[in-house]
């Protein structure tokens, strides 16, 4: 039966089998069967359904949408759910746990003998590790509680995997006196490659007390690797009467070197059916493995296995926090990098708004004042998203800086910065931009482009341009040597100049319509609709976005400059009212 896990909370660790064919969640206890009393919870807020041999969530047109691992759902696009999905309903989290495996029958031979003792065991015998819960109640009673009361008591408060890994070690010291040696050895999630976690030695033949677990690190003991990878592989228990002579085990040289006669080796699988490691207990006199040991093992490693994936979580929130942090430090870093305020120009009206599509982000603008009453205006767009991005960006906005103050016009401020870029040798990154200075004293605007999109001109009469596009050159990063061309325009009374980021035109609708293209142009239409200052059009503009993307993941940086010269009160523009 799937279930869902609550991960967080007063409640964390609340099991919710998902029985019924829908399952609510939201704040109504008439409506819903998970029932969260949480300000910003939604009456009913999201399900969680069966269809066919798969589970799937729905957000329910929720005020404050649900998150499938840090995703936003869209209302209507419902999500198929794999096992240690996270779902995220406000501050409440969920994680996903698929069906687990169906039954097998179990294979078993008797009476085997090996010098001269009889044994009703098989000398391999294979046991799938997806019924481990099931052996749990077919072993003795008072085996199966010492094993996993021993288990549960210990390692069910305890979070760091270098601390469960021992203490599983400890528990099968006591159950198992027989045993040589027992390692505990897990699949890094990252790399997967084997990691040894911890080994147990005993102190001497013939004593059955075990020294202090020995770090990973520090153990000269070696391990059969045939013998753990076709383990994981298989996700089958492996017991074996004399390992050396069984031609059922994977060969190895490493078995008879290391003199190994009855050995265990289970695989710790999760409720999901992942692999997450393997126990091994190994002897090499005549105290041999049985097969009750087998079953109890079996089940201690369905229990070790449940814990290690509550640590491999734990630490995994741990770091997505650190993370978070960090992003939010950067975030305040790079917004640093962009100007606190909008010029203040005798005669001039500015708007800016920057909104990034993650916490940090590739777009970038600055003003910088130059002499004789002239301003420069700068916009770019570094390719790609998230911290590669910023981190280009951060430099790109000093160098931009110096570039325009060293140069005396938008174009070969532009060829000095293509330069930089390409001297750089920063591979698979380029920025466009749109470099402009604005001469307050005559409203000359003098613009250059890298490849960015046109200046809008919205005059005061509602007639709207679109200059630059004749004059773009290649991005900044992609040819070393490249000549900027330059152009300008009069801006008079009541005219707003538009400069803006492609994360304008290629906002989405739920339909995954652009929000301006070739066939539909819609920002020039709201432009020429729109009277006002750069202030009023600024904000028409970003409301008509977000009415067009209404319910779609924002997938670029936002960035949007207007600027002009202020009308006169008497021959300020009419037309149709701003929404």
């Amino acid at each position: 039966m799937a279930f869902l896990k609550r991960a967080n909370g007063e409640s964390a660790g609340q099991i919710i089998e998902l029985t019924q064919e829908r399952t609510v969640i939201g704040r109504s206890p008439d409506q819903c069967q998970v029932v969260l009393g949480l300000n910003g919870v939604s009456r009913r807020h999201a399900e969680v359904y069966r269809q066919g041999d798969g589970y799937f969530v729905a957000d329910l047109k929720s005020r404050n949408m649900t998150k499938v691992n840090d995703v936003k759902l869209i209302p209507g696009a419902d999500r198929r759910l794999a096992g240690g999905d996270r779902i995220s309903i406000c501050d409440v989290e969920f994680i996903f746990h698929a069906v687990e495996p169906a039954e097998e029958p179990r294979d078993r031979e008797v009476l085997i003998i090996n010098e001269g003792e009889a044994f009703d065991v098989p000398p391999l015998h294979t046991l799938d590790a997806s019924r481990s819960t099931a052996i749990a109640s077919m072993v003795k009673p008072e085996v199966k509680l010492r094993a996993i009361l021993e288990i549960t008591r210990d390692l069910s408060t305890e979070l760091k995997i270098d601390k469960v890994a021992p203490r599983v070690l400890e528990s099968l010291a006591q159950l198992f006196p027989q045993a040589e040696r027992s390692f505990l050895v897990l699949v890094d999630p990252a790399t997967k490659r084997l990691v040894r976690k911890a080994t147990k030695v005993r102190q001497g033949r013939g004593r059955i007390s075990f020294n202090t677990t020995v770090p990973a690190d520090e153990a000269p003991m070696q391990m059969s690797r045939s013998l753990v990878n076709h383990v994981l592989g298989q996700k089958k228990a492996v017991l074996s009467q004399d390992a050396g002579a069984d031609k059922d085990l994977p060969t190895s040289a490493s078995i008879a070197d290391l003199k190994i006669r009855s050995v265990m080796c289970v695989p710790m699988v999760t409720p999901n059916g992942e692999a997450v490691g393997i126990i091994q207990l190994d002897t090499s006199d005549r105290k041999q493995f049985h097969q009750e040991d087998l079953d109890v093992l079996a089940a201690v490693a369905g229990q070790a296995a449940i814990s290690i994936q509550n640590a491999q979580l734990h630490e995994s929130m741990l770091e997505r926090e650190r993370v978070d942090r960090d992003l939010k430090l950067a975030e305040q870093v790079q917004k640093r990098f962009l100007p606190q305020e909008v010029p203040t120009i005798a005669g001039y009206e500015f708007f800016a708004h920057y909104e990034p599509a993650y916490e940090v982000g590739g777009d970038y603008y600055d003003f910088v004042p130059l002499t004789h009453d002239r301003l420069a205006i700068a916009l770019g767009d570094v390719s790609g998203k998230g911290v590669a991005a910023a981190l280009m960006m951060a430099k790109f906005s000093g160098d931009t800086r110096y570039c325009i103050l060293t140069e005396n016009a938008p174009g070969a401020a532009a060829a000095e910065l293509n330069a930089m870029l390409i001297s750089a040798g920063i591979e698979e990154k380029f920025i466009t931009l749109s470099l402009s200075v604005l001469d307050a004293k005559t409203g000359t605007l003098s613009f250059a482009s890298a490849g960015h999109l046109p200046i809008l001109v919205r005059r005061a009469d509602g007639r709207v341009e679109e200059l630059g596009e004749e004059i773009a050159g290649f991005p900044l990063g992609i040819l070393p040597g490249v000549e900027y061309k330059q152009s300008q325009v009069t801006l008079g009374p009541g005219d707003v100049a538009v400069i803006y980021s492609d994360g304008v035109t290629d906002a989405r609708s739920v339909k995954d319509e652009l929000y301006d293209c070739r066939d539909d142009r819609r920002l020039l239409r709201r432009l020429a609709e729109t009277a006002g200052g750069p202030e009023v059009v600024g904000k028409a503009i970003l409301q008509d976005i977000r009415e067009h993307a209404l319910g779609h993941v924002q997938a670029d940086d936002i960035t949007l400059i207007c600027f002009g010269p202020v009308a006169p009160a008497a021959t300020q523009p009419q037309g149709p009212a701003s929404p």
